[in-house]
């Protein structure tokens, strides 16, 4: 016993010395309490046999009666035997543990006596609430489950719309009040989020594994736990399949593509474009030792096609062109004549430029080993990798010219107006090479490695785990590097553009060193201990995470010239009159800067935390913890701008005062005690009230940390030359490395200090994590006739919201705006300049004081399972959420868009855009026995939420919103809603519409009954949408060799409504919530329209699938 109290404290000291506040279970745990006639029985042996591998786990009840068998292998089924000389043997079977929870099992011995036999017990049903001694609100998802629901995109996301608190929107997965990135995903203790911030909730285009190698998912909205952490909104955990004594393997492939999705939208056609996407796979796991050693692996290869360019290059000058055709300005032969020049000058390929598609192929692969060393000791190992790609067309960035609408001179002085968008490089006038594409990778790495020991005789069990998760998201193009170079050609041109471009080829201008790249490591040890009425848990967390992030504009040289025979005449014979009309090129601001350097952060945490699980009696659990975290943020790089410094010095009173471009957040330990508890009112677990209280401490999107170091204008330096830069003009060289020895012949580039940045990102110096006060309350009972029942209250109160304000102005006085009773603030620039003449702006990340956001939510929910096969679950969700801002962007400047009533520097509560008000799901699965050789199987989901479009995006609540009147930032701003008397005393552009706006303020019901009130952000809720979506599957049984195998063919339908009828299932999108534009004292209004969203997102997609497993 030493020995092991030694290990124990070694360990947890070299992790403490040595380097999460991740949401961190892969284990459950069986508990109860063994009593005979008399009472409580002490001393009796409690063996717990995990029948997939014979994995076995000992315990002895204590003085009280009380076992606990803690980290065990979560799922089942289990068989838990109770055997003491002078009783009958008891044996329970079937028993599954939920992960991450304490499932209750009580033994009543009777005296042994003559011809008596062995008892043996079936357990209760899988996933019962009424054996579960939890005291928090959260979903257990078995693998049944998971296998039974409808899912064409085959992500953790749609299996986790079985929580009734949770929401899902374009940006994915949203739960208990936090937004998309308010959870922490881990899967086997692993680091699963999007850690860097941009995109879906999960990495790897929201699919990091598959669906076919998870064996369990949590979703916990209030787990009073002290072990979790890291999230403001949920704690999802998931664990992964093992090998078993049993060999078993499958092979399978999933199929969708366009043409077996819905191309209607209320009888309207709408655009289907071409795509692929085949997945094929395998499983396979079983014994290398039997009851020792297993394996299990999963590996999956996709094919993906999608289609480049639908636009075709005209094959004759009298060829029509334009948008009522295919065909684009270049003719085939001018473009072929370009091809032909840049191989022949270049040996560079630019690649097609009409009729292809892209191939993508994706896959994924996953290897787990598990080990029982002996009976105290047990390891798992395990590695993942997934690697996504997907192709995207050029930027439509014309930075070296400027902004969206320009105007400059040719080099022999012609003047040219250009719009990047009308006239760009996906307009009609233009047809890009294939080269000037690029590739988004989204690979994901991860590894697990867990050792669980049992000490003190089985009243004690040690958990010590290391995990590494890497998130690698690089761009790669076709071809070889070569700088963007963009031709113009005024032929044709008509309208303002007196020039548009005519093709592009060369790398796209944001790829060449774009990264996004996020690597966590994560040491955990955790101790528990069972002494009497008390289960102690005490552990110890470090975390290391390092963000990286690459951008650079123009990073392989970028040229625009006017023409074609410039550019040609600038590589054959280069003068003064083939110079482009403007060019770019970031490189590195060292002593070299041919080298690459990125902007980088390193997150360093260590957590403490202490835990009491106490069984008070035999009907009343409580558990009362407390974690500690601290937080260290550190930049590896000099970071200070010293024009920034030296301008916010001299400016005492702007926006800039007091900050500094290498601020990092003060070390601060955050404390988060957490209470609660388990009551079974009854004394026979058919009613339980359960429910406590705690803080959680989340964490905000590493890309917002790492763009206070990418923003600074210190790592990276850029060169720019057209007419208004002065500097040299730069004649075509395609190599990198040459082109930037060019700009510097006669005088090597040294690492220099460069002017104040006009958009940096400064982090407060006391900035804190963002803190969920959580509570809830909840009711569990057994109904007549085997129904379940459970309600749950939530509710949230948040500390340290986040938020970025919006600097380079000043609060300067109001603007009052007729018929408004209250005058709205004004803001004007401030108008400090940087060294270069530059006028100067950026965010602040900070924590708002005196403003607190909060949650609440009511559930109720029913269930019930027949022993013939059917299981039911319906569920209803009231929810309501107030925060300052939804924090949903996937940049900083996303705050500057935050709509209040006084712009973006106002903090104002407003709805959530992404809680639905309401929401109710059901789910049916349904196996049909046809004799030993067939079953079919049917899963049914049912989701109805409000919810709706607004552009491309869609949210669960919306604004009517104003044009900006107070000048900070570039919200649009909250109307007032005028009472009838206020509105006779506003001017609009004619009398038709004013009587319009009066009309609509009368005729819907939130603005109806809020006049004389400014609108609340987010106070309109979205449409309410009933989607179905089914899963059937037929199963084919076969023996062979006197082995099981099954063959299963089926299908999922999401929106099958939609494919029996195309006006069923459809999504509302909102012409625009921008319904009111003021100026110089008249208003004009504009009604917003709710119609049907013609897209894909309406209508009904497939996904077939065949599998053969034994």
């Amino acid at each position: 016993m030493k020995s092991s109290i030694r290990f124990v404290l070694s360990v947890m000291m070299a992790l403490t010395c040595a380097f999460s506040a991740f949401a961190q279970v892969t284990t459950a745990n069986i508990g109860g309490k063994v009593t005979d006639e008399a009472g409580a029985v002490a001393g009796a042996p409690v063996i717990a046999v995990y029948v997939p591998t014979g994995t076995t786990y000992y315990g002895v009840t204590d003085v009280n009666g009380l076992y606990r068998l803690d980290g065990v292998t979560p799922g089942g089924p289990y068989s838990i035997t109770v055997e003491m000389l002078g009783y009958r043997k008891v044996t329970v079977t079937d028993l599954n543990a939920a992960l991450g929870t304490d499932t209750a099992l009580d033994f009543t011995l009777q005296e042994e006596a003559l011809g008596l036999e062995a008892a043996v017990f079936t357990a209760d049903a899988v996933d019962s609430k009424m054996n579960i001694q939890r005291s928090g609100v959260g979903t257990a998802i078995s693998q049944q489950k998971i296998t039974s629901m409808p899912t064409v995109s085959r992500s953790m996301n749609d299996i986790m719309k079985l929580t009734p608190q949770a929401s899902s929107t374009t940006s994915g997965f949203a739960v208990g009040g936090g937004n998309y990135r308010g959870s922490s995903v881990t899967v086997d203790g692993a680091a699963f989020n999007n850690a860097f911030g941009i995109g879906q909730n999960l990495p790897a285009g929201g699919t990091p594994i598959s669906l076919d190698a998870l064996d369990q998912i949590t979703v916990n909205v209030t787990p009073f736990d002290v072990r979790q952490s890291g999230f403001t909104g949920g704690a999802i955990n998931a664990v992964t399949k093992s090998g078993s004594n049993e060999f078993h393997a499958s092979v399978y492939n999933y199929y969708t593509s366009d043409k077996v999705r819905g191309d209607k939208v209320a009888g309207e056609s709408i655009s289907n474009s071409e795509i692929l996407d085949n997945t094929t796979g395998i499983t396979v796991g079983g014994p290398i030792i039997k009851n020792k050693l297993f394996f299990f692996v999963n590996a999956e290869y996709t094919i993906d096609n999608s289609p480049g360019s639908s636009r075709m290059a005209r094959t004759s000058a009298s060829d029509k062109w334009g948008n009522d055709v295919t065909y684009n300005r270049p003719l085939a032969s001018e473009l072929d004549e370009i091809k032909d020049f840049l191989s022949e000058k270049f040996g560079y390929n630019p690649g097609r430029y009409q009729g292809y598609s892209l191939k993508t192929p994706d896959y994924k692969l996953l290897a787990r080993l598990d080990w029982n060393i002996n009976d105290n000791n047990k390891l798992n190992v395990r590695f993942s990798h997934t690697h996504n790609y997907y192709s995207t067309s050029p930027s439509s960035s014309m930075s070296p010219i400027g902004g969206t609408n320009n105007k400059f001179k040719a080099p022999d002085g012609t003047d040219i107006a250009f719009n990047r968008y009308s006239a760009g490089r996906q307009s009609v006038y233009a047809q890009y090479f294939e080269s000037a594409r690029y590739y988004q990778e989204q690979n994901f790495t991860s590894v697990a490695a867990e050792l669980n020991s049992r000490l003190f005789n089985g009243r004690g069990n040690n958990l010590l785990r290391f995990t590494w998760s890497h998130q690698d998201e690089p761009r790669s193009f076709e071809g070889n590097v070569f700088p963007t170079v963009d031709i113009l050609s005024n032929k044709e041109v008509s309208g303002s553009d007196t020039s548009a471009i005519f093709t592009t080829f060369g790398v796209d201008p944001f790829t060449y060193g774009n990264l996004r790249d996020v690597q966590t490591l994560i040491g955990t040890d955790e101790l528990t201990l069972n002494i009497g009425i008390h289960n102690v848990i005490a552990g110890i967390q470090a975390e290391w995470n390092r963000a990286t992030n690459g951008f650079m504009q123009g990073g392989a040289g970028w040229y625009i010239y006017d023409s074609w025979e410039t550019f040609k005449n600038d590589v054959l014979n280069p003068s003064k009159s083939t110079l482009p009309v403007a060019f770019m090129i970031t490189h590195a601001n060292l002593d070299d800067p041919t080298s690459q350097t990125f902007p980088a952060f390193d997150y360093t945490q260590f957590s403490w935390y202490l835990q009491d699980a106490m069984t008070i009696s035999d009907y009343f659990k409580l558990t009362a913890g407390i974690r500690f975290e601290l937080p260290l943020i550190t930049i590896p790089t000099d970071n200070e701008n010293k024009d920034f410094a030296s301008i916010a010095a001299a400016n005492p009173n702007s926006s800039f005062a007091g900050l500094s471009t290498s601020d990092v957040p003060n070390p601060a330990v955050s404390v988060s005690p957490r209470v609660g508890f388990n009551w079974d009112v009854l004394k026979n677990r058919n009613l339980i009230i359960r429910g406590g209280t705690g803080l959680y401490t989340g964490r905000i999107p590493n890309v917002w940390l790492v763009s206070a170091i990418g923003n600074s204008n210190v790592l990276q330096y850029q060169y720019i030359s057209n007419l208004s830069t002065g500097n040299d003009p730069v004649h075509f060289n395609s190599n990198r490395t040459d082109i930037i020895n060019s700009i510097y012949a006669g005088s090597s580039f040294k690492k220099q200090d460069l002017a104040a940045p006009t958009g940096a990102t400064f982090i407060a110096k006391d900035l804190r994590m963002p803190t969920s006060w959580k509570t809830s309350v909840a009711v569990d009972a057994n109904l007549p006739g085997g129904i379940k029942a459970t309600v749950e209250g939530i509710y949230s109160y948040n500390f340290n919201e986040v938020y970025a304000n919006s600097l380079g102005y000043a609060k300067t006085g109001t603007v009052k705006l007729p018929g408004e009773p209250e005058a709205r603030e004004l803001w004007t620039s401030e108008g400090i300049k940087n060294s270069v003449g530059g006028t100067m702006g950026g965010y602040y990340i900070h924590n708002i004081k005196g403003v607190n956001g909060r949650y609440y939510s009511v559930s109720a929910q029913l269930s019930k399972t027949f022993n013939w096969g059917l299981d039911l679950m319906a569920a209803y969700t009231y929810s309501n959420s107030l925060t300052v801002s939804d924090g949903a962007g996937d940049q900083v400047y996303s705050f500057g868009s935050t709509e209040s009533k006084n712009g973006c520097n106002y903090y104002e509560l407003g709805q959530s855009s992404f809680v639905a008000p309401h929401r109710v799901i059901a789910n049916a699965s349904y196996t049909i026995r046809e004799g030993k050789k067939l079953a079919t199987k049917l899963g049914v989901f049912y989701e109805g939420y409000n919810i709706g479009y607004l552009n491309s995006y869609s949210y669960s609540r919306f604004s009517y919103l104003m044009n900006n009147v107070s000048g900070a930032g570039s919200a649009s701003q909250t109307i007032y809603i005028p009472t009838q008397a206020e509105l006779a005393a506003m001017t609009f552009t004619s009398v038709e519409n004013k009587a319009a706006y009066s009309e609509f303020l009368s005729s819907d019901k939130y603005l109806s009954n809020h006049r004389g009130e400014y609108m609340r952000r987010g106070a309109i809720a979205a449409p309410f949408i009933n989607r179905i979506n089914l899963r059937v599957a037929q199963d084919f049984y076969f023996d062979i060799c006197g082995k099981k195998h099954t063959l299963e063919l089926s299908a999922d339908i999401n929106n099958v409504g939609n494919l029996l009828n195309s006006n069923w299932g459809v999504n509302k999108v909102l012409s625009s919530n921008s319904i009111l534009s003021y100026k110089k004292g008249v208003y004009n209004f504009t009604a917003p329209v709710w119609k049907n969203y013609n897209s894909l997102s309406s209508t009904w997609s497939m996904l077939f699938s065949a599998k053969w497993s034994f």
